[in-house]
């Protein structure tokens, strides 16, 4: 496989400007990766629709907690799609797509990478701690056994006149992160990945990618959520397609928007 950049001290990368025609080019590009890799990209999409399931299951008598660990999922995304990055770096170099040597990604650039996933780690930790205060403030007084079912949990938040106040709290706060988790890693992992930079010099390029192209990367990131979202919704089964296309996907928009080597 063609090899990456060496290391280098912190530099500046070119950040180019793209559209909002470029967000359906994403699509249908990520679309032709997992027609060109089927096996490879379903298979992490089914290790991913697992772990969906298997945090549904766990939660199973705690809505309110699987609401606040699927969206830790998403916090932790761009380091989690770090597999598929690199079968899409693979296939862009023409280079033979193999399932167990995308699994050793982390090796291509290991103390970078273990350092951003740490930093998301904290990131989601933090999360579910406000979730958690956010559940106990708004909803210390509904009966606990409404809040051991999906059904009892949303009845209990159209029943309570709270509910609104901690429908629009828990999206604000989860919000928050959101955009942290987003703005640092529309390039983060991708650049970590593809060249021997900093995480210094990758957080930068990435933030400097989002403010140059903020219109571009709202709508954006408001696709990721909608996709991302509705692959959780049936019981995580949708997680299959969705993260492999939304993984291959921000790939080209990395591609797109920092100046390649």
């Amino acid at each position: 496989m063609q090899s990456i950049s060496t290391e280098q001290p912190f530099t500046e990368y070119v950040v180019r400007q793209v559209e909002f025609a470029d967000i359906p080019k994403w699509l249908r590009q990520g679309g032709q990766d997992i027609a060109a890799n089927p096996w490879s990209s379903l298979l992490y999409g089914i290790i991913f629709a697992l772990v969906g399931a298997g945090m549904s299951l766990l939660s199973a008598n705690n809505p309110g907690f699987f609401m606040a660990t699927a969206a830790g999922f998403m916090l932790w995304g761009p380091f989690l799609a770090l597999g598929l990055y690199d079968l899409s770096l693979r296939r862009e170099h023409g280079d033979p797509v193999n399932f167990l040597k995308s699994t050793l990604a982390l090796k291509r650039n290991p103390v970078n990478l273990l350092l951003y996933s740490a930093m998301l780690g904290v990131l989601v930790l933090l999360w579910l701690r406000m979730s958690s205060i956010v559940l106990d403030i708004f909803l210390q007084d509904t009966a606990a056994a409404e809040q051991h079912s999906y059904i009892g949990f949303m009845a209990a938040l159209l029943g309570s006149k709270m509910g609104w106040l901690f429908t629009l709290s828990f999206m604000s706060v989860g919000l928050l992160f959101a955009v942290v988790s987003f703005v640092t890693g529309v390039a983060t992992v991708p650049m970590l990945l593809e060249r021997k930079v900093s995480l210094v010099t990758a957080l930068n390029t990435s933030i400097r990618a989002i403010l140059t192209n903020w219109k571009v990367m709202l709508v954006w990131a408001a696709t990721i959520a909608v996709i991302i979202g509705a692959g959780l919704l049936p019981f995580s089964l949708g997680l299959i397609i969705a993260m492999p296309l939304i993984s291959y996907a921000s790939w080209h928009a990395y591609r797109d928007m920092v100046e390649p080597l």
